[in-house]
């Protein structure tokens, strides 16, 4: 199985490289894709500058909700920008006043030469057994199973604090049968053998 599972990562990343190397974008195509689609939704924000010397900083308006983008620190109130590295939508609008490049305000562990470095390692291939370089060393022997005298523990479920706990050995009767012929609890029509008490 273990060999197996190595066969086939080994395709995977020979697959993957191989896709790496037909794209030439800075972004990979997931993120590239993915902030495009940002700059539709942007329009209905409007970016206005608050007179830093940097010309970086932004109050992010649409019908009444205001939000504070800072193209310096990455950072955008509405907080996506710092948990994905991806500028939200409050961000492309405020890129977008400033007629900047989206992908350079993205964070580079997304960027293409991020994802090369990952796939730069391989797998390295394993000989079968017949090649193997034998040793002096004595092989090794399972370990011996014994069984232990007695009868085997029984391993009891240990019960959550919150479960109901129920007193004395047996549980008691939630229900009584009744009989559908004479009205009577304790039994049913089959069983009953007897004449009732009451015959009407």
């Amino acid at each position: 199985m273990c060999e197996e599972l190595r066969c086939y990562l080994m395709r995977r990343m020979v697959q993957h490289k191989r896709l790496i190397e037909c794209h030439h974008e800075k972004l990979i195509p997931v993120k590239e894709k993915r902030l495009k689609r940002l700059v539709k939704p942007s329009n209905k924000w409007t970016a206005e500058w608050i007179g830093d010397n940097e010309r970086k900083h932004f109050e992010v308006t649409y019908k009444g909700s205001k939000l504070d983008v800072d193209l310096i620190k990455h950072t955008c109130t509405y907080n996506r920008w710092q948990l994905t590295g991806m500028p939200c939508t409050h961000a492309v609008a405020a890129i977008r006043k400033r007629h900047d490049n989206m992908e350079d305000y993205v964070h580079p562990w997304l960027y293409m030469e991020s994802l090369k470095k990952t796939y730069k390692h391989f797998i390295q291939p394993v000989t079968s057994e017949e090649f193997w370089i034998r040793t002096d060393q004595t092989r090794p022997d399972a370990p011996v199973i014994k069984r232990l005298i007695g009868r085997p523990k029984v391993h009891i479920r240990q019960k959550d604090p919150t479960e109901t706990v129920i007193e004395g050995e047996k549980l008691k009767r939630s229900f009584y049968v009744k009989c559908s012929k004479f009205g009577q609890t304790g039994h049913n029509y089959k069983t009953y053998k007897s004449v009732p008490s009451n015959p009407n």
